[in-house]
């Protein structure tokens, strides 16, 4: 496990390339844990966010979709097309 001094720049570095609308952190399963909810315009942004996150802590990444009310409705209605 990288010592915590190498979790700082990496952090920050992430918080200002994501803007998450929150970010929480804590422990998970004997580690550290972070939870970043930011809006991903596509997945193309999938390496810089992961990679800085492999390289430089050796991380496990869980990346998870999901949607607000608003892009659940526009979703429902365009089954109904």
């Amino acid at each position: 496990m990288p010592p915590p001094s190498r979790y700082r720049p990496i952090m920050q570095s992430m918080t200002e390339q994501l803007k998450p609308e929150a970010a929480y952190f804590g422990p998970s399963e004997g580690g550290r844990s972070c939870t970043f909810v930011f809006d991903m315009q596509d997945s193309s942004m999938l390496p810089t966010i992961a990679e800085p996150l492999f390289e430089g802590l050796g991380a496990k990444i869980e990346i998870q979709p999901v949607m607000n009310s608003e892009d659940l409705q526009k979703g429902l209605a365009a089954l109904q097309d």
